[in-house]
């Protein structure tokens, strides 16, 4: 590498410049452009940019109800900037809407358009439509939810797409359909009916109460039990790597609760909208054996009403949504609300620049 300082020293302030700017220094040499496009740097500067993560969340804007991302750059969460959506999202009816390993992944449910998105470098890749002849005129989209993640041994980004059709006019529906997605060779693949046979009596919440840790995506489930009128609630996981589904009971059976990230391991917070229904306030981990579930903490927050936990943020505060719809950062060794953010957020998640190019379509 040329110049007068020694490479390393070089490469390792490179690697600590935030994404705009290494895409500017592209230009300066071959060697550095071989650099960045390196998959062992870009995964370098990714894991540096985890150590200092922000904030994301997704709310509609007041003035003309198009959807809109706003990026936290302060941990305390006061100054942000917001990043426009690629065309076609802005003013959809319905948004899904997943982040993980610094790409977002994008669903327009209603048209089954589905894209992948680095804001970073303003890439964006519209994926081609998964299995066309699946919906007919006669059939309307019932249900339609993503699971999005990267594969950690392949090193590739995948999405899972449900749905759930029923005949226009009827009463009738269609058992799920399951797909994947993986960016790298562009392509879909579709589950065979007995890969998910025993997934056919229940219905896979698609909200943003689900969660991908590790390269493994976990939704609720929900089973309708005629005999009591009565719901019965598992978690579904999904392994990127072996693309094989899994039930998990749930410590809280009779009501979903909210899954999300803690210290690199899936957990449940005991909480429900549903004012009639007495929740706990507990925190669960699910263990390394992926089957059960340790309590790890009971969270009280005596001086809010608080409908949902967003998630677990740094040094003991955590996010979460009050009745009245504000974001709020809560510290809750001193049992103080640190901010406050007036919003009605749909989806909140931490995010990190990544370098990783996605091509367009």
């Amino acid at each position: 590498m040329d110049g007068s300082w020694p490479s390393d020293i070089l490469i390792e302030i490179l690697m600590k410049l935030p994404v705009k700017s290494i895409i500017r220094f592209k230009c300066v040499a071959k060697t550095w452009c071989h650099l960045f496009q390196n998959p062992s740097s870009i995964s370098r500067h990714f894991n540096i940019s985890k150590k200092n993560k922000h904030l994301v969340v997704c709310h509609r804007d007041g003035d003309n109800d198009n959807f809109v991302i706003r990026l936290f750059v302060d941990q305390a969460l006061v100054s942000y900037h917001d990043l426009h959506l690629p065309f076609h999202f802005a003013s959809i009816d319905f948004l899904e809407f997943r982040v993980d390993n610094g790409l977002f992944c994008l669903l327009d449910p209603l048209n089954s358009v589905l894209a992948l998105w680095n804001p970073a470098t303003r890439e964006i890749k519209i994926c081609h439509e998964c299995n066309k002849n699946i919906r007919s005129k006669f059939y309307t989209l019932f249900l339609g939810t993503i699971g999005f993640g990267l594969d950690p041994l392949s090193n590739d980004y995948k999405v899972v797409y449900i749905r759930k059709y029923h005949e226009s006019g009827k009463d009738i529906q269609e058992p799920a359909h399951y797909s994947i997605y993986s960016m790298s060779s562009d392509s879909w693949r579709e589950f065979k009916d007995e890969d998910v046979e025993f997934l056919r009596d229940y219905e896979v919440c698609g909200s943003s109460n689900n969660a991908c840790v590790n390269g493994v995506y976990y939704w609720h489930t929900c089973k309708f039990i005629n005999s009591s009128c009565d719901y019965f609630f598992k978690v579904l996981a999904f392994n990127f790597s072996t693309e094989v589904f899994q039930l998990i009971d749930s410590p809280f059976s009779k009501r979903g609760g909210r899954l999300l990230p803690l210290h690199d391991r899936i957990a449940i917070w005991d909480t429900d909208l549903l004012e009639d229904i007495e929740i706990s306030n507990e925190v669960w981990v699910l263990d390394d054996d992926g089957r059960h579930w340790t309590k790890v903490l009971k969270i009280e927050i005596h001086v809010l009403q608080v409908k949902k936990l967003f998630g677990f943020w740094k040094n003991g505060k955590v996010l979460v949504e009050s009745v009245t719809g504000e974001l709020l950062l809560y510290d809750l060794e001193k049992e103080e609300v640190q901010t406050r953010v007036k919003r009605d957020f749909s989806y909140v998640y931490t995010y990190e620049e990544s370098l990783v190019a996605i091509g367009k379509k």
